[in-house]
């Protein structure tokens, strides 16, 4: 994770040779890393984001495929 002096941050995260959970467990949690959100708020915001996912993947996505 990159912070920028103008408050912008980078999150990069490595794919190549992982199971596609791990990678987008990785975003998630870079995204919760990235908003410093507390712990609880954090925790709050993961599952919102993996009901998300599992959404996505439920609407015919098939894993590695762009929205």
């Amino acid at each position: 994770m990159r912070r920028r002096p103008d408050g912008s941050v980078s999150v990069a995260v490595a794919l190549r040779g992982r199971p596609w959970v791990a990678v987008v467990a990785d975003m998630i949690d870079g995204v919760v890393a990235a908003n410093e959100l507390p712990q609880l708020e954090a925790g709050e915001w993961r599952d919102r984001l993996w009901q998300a996912m599992d959404a996505e993947v439920g609407a015919g996505l098939t894993v590695g495929e762009a929205a």
